[in-house]
Parts: C-alpha cells; structure tokens; sequence
C-alpha cells in the first residue's frame, strides 16, 4: 500500500482537495479501495445533478432523498400534488430504475388474478416490467422501467415515468382499487 505526506501549505489546507486528500493519506484502505470509493462520490454527484436538472426540466419533483448502504440515490417524483413513484440507481447498477408499488388488499388478490395477464400485457409493451408479492395483509406490485446512464435524457426520463403512471392506472382500472 502506498501512502503519501500531505504539504502543510496554508492556502491548500482550506481546500475541500486538501480535505479529501488528507483523509485518504490517514486512511487504512489500499489505494484501489480509495479510487472506488472516490469514483463512487463522482458518480453520486454527476448522477444527482443530472436527476434534479433533468426533473425541474420535465417539470417534476423530487423528494425524499435517500442513500444509503445500497442506494446510491433515491427520489419520490411528483408531479404538482400527484405521485408518480419513485427514481433509484444503486451503487453498482448501470442505470436508473423509475419505478411504483401497488399495494392491493388481500381483498383484491381474485380481482388482480382475473386481470394480470391483461396488467403483464399492457405494462410489458410499454417497456414497464411487473413484479408481484403476497405477503399476509397485502399484494405489493412492482412496476418499473429501466433507463441505462448514456440514455437518461429528459425525453426517455418523462416517456418512463408516463409509461409507468399509465401502467399503475390501467392496473388500478382493472383491479378497481
């Protein structure tokens, strides 16, 4: 492992550079953990200015910041007083996942049965995928649509979260929840 000395240079101690530097020289990770992890902080902050413009474009937005062991990035999205879901990217994936969960009541599980391969149908052709979990109390839908970085642009970004808003309405139409 090969450490350096940090240069007691006054003008350079008031430097975020010299900060970061400075915890890497006291650090006990090799030099390679270090480059991941600040290849990792490049990205989350390249990603999330590219989310928050790309939003404000579409007119959209983002609440609910979230990151943590597994995300890299988490935003509810709203458009006005609506919620149109949610965008996530985790540290390692190649992309961002615009996605929203339905919780259907045990009540509706005959009525979501009867109508799924019309829901699967409707939501696969709109490049949404479908995911579905029964736990004790409910049916948890999850949809979501996939935009890979070098594609995340504010066209893709609001035909995603159309395509999804119509699926996870369709979806509400034929379960009539």
């Amino acid at each position: 492992m090969v450490r350096f000395i940090i240069n007691d240079n006054e003008n350079d101690k008031k430097s975020l550079r010299f900060d970061i530097l400075k915890i890497l020289a006291d650090s006990k990770t090799s030099s390679e953990e270090d480059l991941k992890a600040l290849d990792q902080c490049s990205s989350f902050i390249r990603d999330r200015i590219k989310i928050e413009a790309i939003a404000k474009e579409c007119g959209l937005k983002l609440t609910g910041f979230l990151m943590n062991k597994e995300l890299e990035l988490y935003y509810d999205v709203k458009r006005g007083r609506h919620d149109l879901g949610y965008i996530a990217k985790g540290w390692s994936d190649p992309g961002f996942r615009i996605g929203n969960i339905l919780k259907l009541p045990n009540a509706k599980l005959d009525s979501f049965k009867i109508n799924a391969y019309k829901i699967m149908r409707f939501c696969t052709t709109n490049g949404i995928g479908i995911t579905v979990e029964e736990t004790e109390n409910h049916v948890e839908i999850s949809m979501d649509g996939v935009i890979y970085d070098e594609g995340f642009n504010k066209a893709t970004f609001i035909k995603t979260v159309d395509a999804l808003n119509e699926c996870v309405e369709k979806a509400q139409e034929l379960i009539e929840v």
